[in-house]
């Protein structure tokens, strides 16, 4: 038993040393140096934004090895989880007695998570290549709902009608990276070599830009004081997703890396670009800037406990 246990902890801290301590070492990177230099987060936010994650996200679509089959199961989990989430949060914030613009912000910093400068890199390391795979397409789904639904959340509760709305999402390139993956995908369409190598080399570089700009993103955030509505954001973000994406994986049957990913890759922190909608709409930004810091602090732990149990535990 005594060695069991000194199996399990060698292995939760082999996943902390390889797993997380490079994600947290390139955002370090991107927090000291905008500590010291001032980098221009507007620039760096945009390059990611507008160039690296929409060819990342093109790449690895295009070119995964996930069937159709694969697609449909990874599009199911994550409509069940996002439904169930968002209902769970916006209700029991209710029953919190927490006020309109306050559960907005609540429901958007739960269902948006970093799924890409973050989630990649941890998929990466590991599970490798299917679990990139996993993480690429879940990140098509992030941004869409989140530039959509998300944005729905915080335009709403400045008043923002409908129509001005859907306008803004137009505006957003996630959309049309989207149906341009996807008919690239279902036509089996043909790249010339020029392109294909340039849109490679975009690509890699997509997950070290990425940690350093959002260590760049971090270090420009205040940490605030810890509310009691922060504490149940980060609970049900950190510990109550990964445990229904945990149920809806048993529920579907899935086994293998594609359950072990599914799993994983509800645990992230919260997403930097929730906490930039909420600034942009003007909805709580503090708040939101706040629970982006105390989720990726938390996470060092809980997304290497995850790891951990997800390799012993889901086969």
């Amino acid at each position: 038993m005594l060695h069991s246990v000194s199996d399990s902890l060698l292995l939760f801290a082999r996943i902390v040393y390889i797993v997380i301590a490079p994600i947290f070492l390139l955002m370090g990177v991107g927090f000291v140096v905008q500590r010291k230099l001032g980098l221009d987060i507007r620039t760096l936010t945009r390059l990611n934004f507008w160039i690296f994650v929409p060819v990342f996200l093109f790449v690895h679509f295009t070119e995964s090895s996930l069937s159709g089959k694969e697609f449909a199961l990874i599009a199911g989990h994550f409509a069940v989880l996002f439904g169930a989430m968002f209902a769970l949060t916006w209700w029991t914030a209710k029953f919190c007695g927490y006020e309109d613009r306050l559960r907005r912000a609540m429901t958007a910093s739960v269902l948006f998570y970093n799924s890409g400068n973050y989630g990649v890199p941890a998929a990466a390391l590991a599970f490798a290549g299917a679990g990139v795979a996993v993480q690429a397409f879940v990140i098509l789904l992030q941004n869409f709902t989140n530039f959509t639904v998300g944005l729905g959340l915080h335009a709403g509760a400045g008043g923002m009608k409908v129509r001005e709305q859907v306008k803004a999402m137009l505006r957003l390139p996630m959309i049309y990276v989207f149906v341009l993956a996807v008919t690239w995908r279902v036509f089996s369409l043909p790249l010339p070599t020029p392109i294909k190598t340039s849109l490679h080399l975009i690509s890699d570089g997509m997950v070290p830009i990425a940690l350093v700009t959002f260590g760049a993103q971090m270090a420009n955030l205040e940490s605030y004081r810890l509310t009691r509505a922060m504490a149940l954001t980060v609970a049900l973000r950190l510990l109550v997703a990964p445990f229904l994406g945990f149920c809806i994986v048993c529920a579907m049957g899935l086994h293998g890396v594609l359950a072990q990913a599914l799993i994983v890759s509800t645990s992230f922190p919260t997403a930097v670009n929730a906490a930039l909608l909420a600034i942009e709409f003007d909805n709580e930004p503090e708040f939101s800037s706040a629970v982006v810091f105390y989720t990726t602090l938390a996470s060092m732990l809980t997304v290497s406990l995850v790891i951990f149990l997800v390799k012993n535990f889901v086969r």
